[in-house]
C-alpha cells in the first residue's frame, strides 16, 4: 500500500518512534483513527447509534426513519 508522501512520512515517522514494523505502524493508526471516529466502539466495528441525542445516520438501517418518512 502506498500513501502519498505527507502520510508516508508521517507512518515513517511512528514506526521510528515506536519500533515497529510498517504494516503494524499502519494497523495501529488506522484502528486509533477509527475508534476515535466512533467505528470500533469496543471492538464491536459499528457506527455510534446516537450521535447528539439523535439516531446516527450511520447506525439507522433506514435513512427515511430519520426523515420521519415511513
Amino acid at each position: 500500500m502506498i500513501f502519498p508522501d505527507d502520510m508516508e512520512l508521517a507512518v515513517a515517522l511512528y514506526m521510528a518512534d515506536n519500533a515497529l514494523p510498517r504494516h503494524v505502524a499502519i494497523e495501529k493508526l488506522l484502528k486509533a483513527e477509527l475508534e476515535s471516529a466512533g467505528y470500533l466502539v469496543g471492538g464491536t466495528g459499528r457506527p455510534p447509534e446516537i450521535v447528539d441525542g439523535q439516531p446516527s445516520a450511520d447506525y439507522v438501517q433506514y435513512r427515511s426513519y430519520l426523515n420521519g418518512e415511513a
